[in-house]
């Protein structure tokens, strides 16, 4: 009886008394989730020369550290030609530049992530620090092509820019150890350079503390000639990870994704196991995705392979037909020399003759002048 009446008792204090078991304890109602960090600036650092292999906490210990902030890419693939403006335009484009400029007739360059925020209403800039990337940068809102003495100036323009005119989207392209005559990464001008421009990368992240705006701000860093490393610090990916190889043309279709911004033409995969989780993207959904666009773009290279197999096939076809030909060719020019050569012989016979035959006549007419002459004589 009195197990029955406690009872009683408790669902009385659940139910009826006010708050419940419904009215958590204070601190707990307190606790709210926490807010999500929002991306209010991407900065694109490329430096021109820089080699994946040279970057290292002892030659860059500022590009090293965002490595390790963000994602890096083991291994980036890249495209031809080897020209640090077309390899420009293939990161923010997402497409192979090659295609564009083929043939007899080049086509137009194609859109990039910058043209394309601008048609939305985004505001970017594009710092040229090498004074020849003139295609990439057109249609932003703030360009500045120089000339520049040294890349502090380039990086002091940069911060000023985005410090007073606050483009969403900002391109700082450094000179860097591209400016170098040595190809070779481990000379010493060379680890010299990528030093004194990992240098200035640390004075811009030092000011972007200062402002208050380096955890709000998306940071990526590469290269443009060889191979180019391919680092990315930000709000939406994962910290501390190393990622598997990639292509320098995925990070414009990522970007695109992660801020509603169309690219049309890009070809470059979305880098979805970079990206932290989301609400409008599990760690389940990006796995499909990655594992669907790696099977398409795994599917899209076995036709193209077996599409240059069937190319190479019609080549050696047409080979061996023009080999012929050249056969048959060399063979009726071997049998028409042959017959020239008859004909000058029989020519050259024919002239002799010809001239012996004038000899001969022209000493029969002596001959028989001579005898008619003392013919006349003997007569006379």
């Amino acid at each position: 009886m009195a197990f029955k009446v406690g009872v009683s008792v408790l669902i009385f204090l659940v139910f009826c008394l006010p708050g419940g078991t419904f009215a958590l304890p204070e601190g707990i109602n307190e606790v709210k989730p926490p807010v999500q960090q929002k991306t209010r600036q991407v900065v694109i650092i490329v430096i021109d020369g820089l080699q994946a292999d040279s970057v290292s906490t002892a030659a860059s210990p500022n590009i090293s550290g965002l490595g390790m902030a963000g994602i890096k890419v083991g291994r980036v693939s890249v495209m031809p030609p080897d020209n640090n403006e077309f390899r420009l335009y293939t990161m923010l484009s997402g497409t192979e530049q090659w295609e564009y400029t083929k043939g007899d007739k080049a086509e137009p360059a194609p859109s990039t992530i910058l043209s394309q925020a601008e048609k939305k209403g985004i505001k970017t800039a594009f710092i040229d620090g090498t004074g020849h990337m003139e295609g990439p940068g057109k249609d932003v809102s703030y360009k500045y092509p120089g000339p520049f003495k040294n890349d502090g100036e380039v990086v002091d323009t940069a911060m000023d820019v985005i410090r007073k005119k606050k483009p969403f989207i900002s391109v700082m392209v450094m000179a860097g150890p591209g400016k170098r005559s040595s190809s070779l990464t481990d000379s010493k001008s060379y680890l010299n350079s990528i030093l004194a421009a990992d240098n200035e990368v640390g004075r811009f992240l030092k000011q972007l503390h200062i402002d208050g705006t380096y955890e709000e701000t998306m940071l990526v860093v590469t290269g443009t000639t060889g191979k180019p490393p391919l680092i990315v610090k930000g709000v939406e990916f994962l910290s501390g990870s190393r990622l598997a190889p990639a292509c320098l043309k995925d990070l414009a279709p990522t970007l695109g994704y992660l801020f509603g911004i169309n690219i049309p033409n890009a070809k470059g995969l979305i880098l979805w196991n970079s990206l932290k989780p989301a609400p409008d993207r599990s760690d389940n959904f990006m796995m499909q995705q990655r594992v669907l666009d790696l099977s398409t773009a795994f599917a899209d290279a076995v036709d193209s392979a077996a599409r240059l197999e069937n190319e190479k096939i019609t080549v050696q076809e047409e080979k061996v037909r023009l080999t012929a030909e050249k056969r048959t060719v060399e063979e009726e020019i071997a049998y028409k020399d042959d017959r020239i050569k008859r004909l000058n012989t029989i020519i050259l016979v024919m002239k002799a003759a010809g001239i012996g035959i004038i000899v001969l006549f022209v000493s029969a007419m002596i001959m028989e002048y001579r005898i008619l002459k003392k013919k006349f004589l003997f007569f006379t």
